[in-house]
């Protein structure tokens, strides 16, 4: 145990120690970023999910595009003690 410290002290020292490092290669991106405009991206994004059944993420999407607030028509979500003995119960039969 005492030597993984020493080895962990010893890699911080040498980042500490160590001048500059150039993160510009962890900054630029594999290909080129998307060219144009936010809708013609928020377009671009509907049309590539469009058939992928996420209704959240095309209402988001359409949201967006229209400039309005997202209006997600979530089921009822259980919670507090009842919510839970229900879940223990139906897990032990």
């Amino acid at each position: 145990m005492p030597l993984l410290w020493e080895n962990l002290a010893a890699q911080l020292d040498s980042v500490r120690a160590g001048g500059g490092f150039d993160y510009s290669a962890w900054a630029s991106p594999a290909a080129a970023p998307l060219q144009g405009s936010r809708e013609e991206r928020l377009k671009i994004a509907l049309n590539a999910i469009k058939d992928s059944g996420n209704t959240q993420m095309i209402e988001s999407l359409n949201a967006a595009l229209e400039g309005r607030e997202a209006s997600f028509e979530l089921p009822p979500l259980e919670s507090g003690p009842e919510a839970f003995l229900k879940t223990l119960n139906q897990k032990a039969f």
